[in-house]
């Protein structure tokens, strides 16, 4: 039997995730800001922390492979912060981006020991999240309300944003569809899977669709999923990028035939001017969310820009150099190579899971290199959500402490094996 404490967090865990796209909401007081989910997690955390029985030594057994990046990466964003001395901004970017996050990811992966069963609820949740905000996507579509170049993007500051959110689902939703066998499971998830789609394709974001088309390449060729589910998968795409050619033929073009003011030639200023904030500041970086000022700052060196409007880098590893300097990008790359050390395991113990947490870390690192697929709150959440995932497939037969061993502090049975 769930303890009152279990049923709570069992009910606010997946709610956290399916309310995501809703971080904007936020709620001030003098200098304390804080977003829709953050106000949601701290009831977790009570919950979680007043129990009492988690210690120390057993988040250190559960996380010691990744000691190395985490740490590195708090570190990387605290001297930077200090360095650069806007703590206000760097300090909120530090909150949001990581601190709530990863505090989720930690009570996320304790309380997938007492409760498997809730894996499913997790990743369920990620791709309604999907399916709903894609709902409001049709109707935007057909309402007209999109850019100014005739993409959708709802109420994201720009269509890759959207994409950006909607890929994840997108993967979890497609996965799902090819492991059930109940006609009535597979027409659900497949009209989820059309409407996720759809938002997808209108938002135009070729930076997605390739990081999406690849990772299911990867899928195929590594026998995730079957040779003809991975050509049914292709062709789709393919039909799409072909619908997609039709219907923008410029910003077709000019992907692959870039213009000065293209979208690409945009990109290509914006890379060369981070690369300069890299040669300015190699070690500890400009700060967590001091991109767009720096930006600005910086427009000096180059011809007019032709973007001015540019919160980050469009480059995920960029964005971690930047923000979190030298020791952060570091950081990062110790977690990325535990993570799919460990995915190994997991994908043995738990195929389909372990192939859903592979294909959206590897579709942030694809789309990683053109577009910032991190930064973002709800982003941020869903990376974190993964990796604690992750980190409970690689080894879910461990032995926690029952409740009384934990208050008697009884030392003959280890925490984890």
């Amino acid at each position: 039997m769930l303890k009152f404490r279990d049923k709570i967090q069992n009910l606010l865990i997946p709610a956290v995730l399916f309310l995501l796209p809703f971080y904007f909401i936020r709620f001030r007081c003098r200098w304390l800001s804080l977003n829709l989910v953050e106000i949601m997690i701290i009831p977790i955390f009570l919950l979680w922390i007043f129990d009492g029985k988690k210690k120390i030594r057993e988040l250190a057994a559960e996380y010691r492979n990744y000691t190395l990046g985490v740490s590195l990466i708090i570190l990387g964003l605290l001297l930077s912060v200090l360095i650069n001395k806007d703590y206000y901004i760097g300090f909120g970017a530090v909150k949001g981006w990581f601190l709530f996050p990863i505090i989720f990811s930690i009570i996320l992966n304790d309380y997938l020991g007492r409760d498997e069963k809730i894996l499913k609820k997790i990743f369920l949740s990620l791709f309604l999240s999907a399916v709903f905000i894609s709902m409001a996507g049709i109707y935007y579509k057909i309402a007209g309300l999109l850019s100014y170049d005739g993409r959708l993007h709802l109420f994201y500051d720009s269509p890759n944003q959207l994409a950006m959110f909607l890929a994840p689902g997108l993967i979890i939703g497609a996965l799902f569809f090819l492991e059930k066998k109940s006609k009535y499971s597979r027409t659900g998830f497949g009209i989820g899977l059309a409407l996720v789609g759809l938002n997808i394709f209108f938002t135009y974001s070729f930076g997605a669709w390739i990081a999406i088309a690849l990772a299911f390449t990867v899928f195929s060729g590594l026998k995730y999923i079957k040779f003809r589910q991975g050509i049914i998968i292709f062709s789709i795409i393919a039909f799409l990028a072909v619908a997609g050619f039709l219907n923008q033929k410029e910003k077709f073009r000019s992907a692959f035939f870039p213009n000065e003011r293209s979208s690409l030639a945009s990109r290509i200023m914006i890379w060369k001017s981070a690369g300069r904030m890299i040669e300015d500041n190699p070690l500890f970086g400009i700060g967590p969310g001091n991109f767009q000022e720096k930006y600005l700052e910086y427009q000096k060196y180059f011809p007019p820009y032709l973007e001015w409007a540019v919160p980050q880098p469009h480059n995920l590893f960029f964005a971690f150099w930047l923000e979190a300097g030298l020791i952060g990008l570091v950081g990062f790359a110790a977690l990325i190579y535990r993570f799919f050390r460990d995915n190994k395991k997991a994908i043995s113990n738990n195929r389909l899971f372990g192939t859903m947490c592979f294909g959206i870390i590897l579709y942030y690192l694809i789309h990683g290199f053109i577009d910032t697929t991190y930064w973002r709150n709800d982003m941020a959440f869903v990376f974190w959500t993964v990796v604690a995932i992750n980190i409970y497939l690689a080894n879910p037969s461990r032995t926690r402490m029952t409740d009384a061993e934990l208050k008697s502090g009884d030392k003959k049975q280890k925490p984890y094996l």
